[in-house]
């Protein structure tokens, strides 16, 4: 196994939202000021809060935390936050639009860091048990490939953790979100490499992974903020 590679760990939670344009500038001002920062700085576990803007297709805004495990969304700190969102809350989130999410847990990782360019290719469909294990070696082949081929510096196979989905969602202001199933997520310091690495997966993509991908299939962010609660 390459060293770099993970099997298992962390959890991840994203968000990825369009917001109505009367509302853009003071929505950005409460999740740069506020909304990340509550959960990241102040809920125990969180690793990292990162917020992208699209470049390609697809919702404006994205933003993935990641955490220790996907007991922190057992825990009491996140339980309350959404149980008793504040007045700015109760004002915003109502107005996302066109959201999609996801409550995961991390299959495999290849690489350390974090780039200032995203690709994320959203799974909409569960693979089949009798095919699970098939598409995941495959998809760890792949990125790995991708990985040593292009210099990326994290890549990322995560699925849904649908009991967690079931337990956070009762209290959550919103009962319209789509969640997705799993996702892969590469990362890289210049768009170029993404893009060129992105090329390479397209077989994968329009083959064997083409039943389960959302549409559309990859999109493309670029990095305007992180939290790191512990550096």
């Amino acid at each position: 196994m390459d060293k770099r590679q993970d099997l298992g760990g962390h959890a991840y939670t994203f968000i990825w939202t369009d917001i109505g344009e009367s509302d853009d500038r003071a929505f950005n001002r409460w999740y740069n000021t506020e909304h990340m920062r509550e959960r990241v700085l102040n809920i125990p576990g969180y690793v990292s809060g990162r917020r992208f803007i699209n470049l390609s297709t697809g919702p404006k805004y994205f933003a993935l935390y990641r955490v220790n495990d996907s007991k922190v969304f057992d825990s009491e700190a996140y339980l309350d936050l959404q149980r008793h969102p504040d007045e700015s809350s109760r004002y915003f989130i109502p107005r996302f639009k066109n959201v999609h999410k996801i409550f995961a847990t991390q299959v495999a990782s290849l690489g350390e860091g974090e780039g200032v360019f995203l690709a994320l290719v959203p799974l909409a469909k569960s693979f089949p048990k009798e095919l699970e294990l098939s598409l995941t070696d495959l998809i760890v082949q792949k990125l790995t490939l991708v990985q040593d081929s292009f210099n990326l510096v994290a890549s990322q196979f995560i699925q849904t953790d649908w009991r967690i989905v079931k337990n956070v969602t009762v209290n959550f202001l919103r009962k319209t979100d789509i969640y997705f199933h799993g996702a892969l997520m590469l990362e890289s310091v210049d768009e170029d490499s993404l893009n060129e690495a992105l090329v390479l997966l397209e077989d994968l993509l329009s083959g064997s992974l083409a039943p389960y991908v959302h549409t559309p299939a990859v999109s493309r962010f670029q990095q305007i903020l992180s939290f790191h609660p512990n550096i």
